[in-house]
């Protein structure tokens, strides 16, 4: 195994291989996996580490809220078990896109920065951003997260995976009368059964770049029902936001 400090941001020292469809993930296979915690104990939303002290998630999991009023967990698996590995953050500030609109949830997307820095090991690890130029159009990427695993169904306590089609733009415009802008991206199957759903909201889409290194290329942003034939997840394109992303870690 290597040592984790020759390693970067998306690579993995275990080599493996809202969801619906979706089957357990291996323990430490995403290890940078965020759940976003109400009081203390409640998962209502994912997000996912891009440093040692920020957190990358849609603004609707934020909007409304205070830094005092979230938790960040990292290292989480298994909501049922007692874990040495996880660890829990305050947030030191929320960063919402100042262009973020409520109503068609364009530009949804946030930066939570932690209280303290993360202590990186092989269960709690950054993800890499996304070359600005590119290119999904018939790709598949993972979604992870602890959401339901049907609309209005039971949340999961283990983290579930599933693995989606990305969309062209023009094929999910087609399939949605709401507006769906270039810096958005869809990804589902067409038949429907696979998707994010509630709870999801603010977790990864995650693509292996050519390096082989794991980059988030979208944000789970919204969607009709969950895993419903020919409408898929709408995600917040993360190499759109790149500049932004990295503007906001360095303020």
């Amino acid at each position: 195994m290597e040592r984790v400090d020759k390693l970067g941001c998306g690579e993995l020292m275990k080599q493996t291989t809202r969801i619906v469809g979706g089957v357990p993930a291996d323990k430490g296979e995403w290890p940078w996996m965020a759940a976003l915690l109400r009081d203390q104990t409640d998962q209502y939303c994912g997000g996912v580490l891009i440093t040692d002290q920020h957190i990358l998630t849609a603004c609707h999991c934020v909007d409304g809220f205070k830094p005092e009023d979230l938790t960040v967990r990292l290292g989480e698996y298994d909501f049922s078990q007692v874990s040495d590995a996880r660890r829990d953050f305050g947030a030191e500030a929320i960063y919402m896109h100042e262009l973020y609109d409520r109503r068609t949830f364009k530009n949804d997307i946030a930066l939570i920065k932690l209280k303290t820095k993360a202590t990186f090991n092989s269960d709690i690890w950054p993800i890499c951003l996304p070359p600005s130029n590119i290119v999904l159009d018939g790709q598949s990427a993972f979604v992870t997260g602890w959401g339901t695993t049907s609309y209005s169904g039971q949340t999961s306590d283990i983290l579930l995976e599933v693995l989606l089609p990305i969309w062209t733009l023009a094929d999910c415009q087609m399939a949605y009368t709401q507006s769906i802008g270039e810096q958005q991206l869809c990804a589902g199957y067409r038949a429907g059964g696979k998707d994010s759903c509630q709870g999801d909201s603010g977790g990864p889409l995650m693509y292996q770049i050519s390096t082989g290194r794991w980059a988030v290329v979208g944000v789970v942003s919204w969607g009709v029902r969950c895993a419903e034939k020919d409408k898929p997840g709408v995600y917040t394109r993360a190499s759109s936001y790149t500049d932004w992303i990295k503007a906001k870690v360095l303020a």
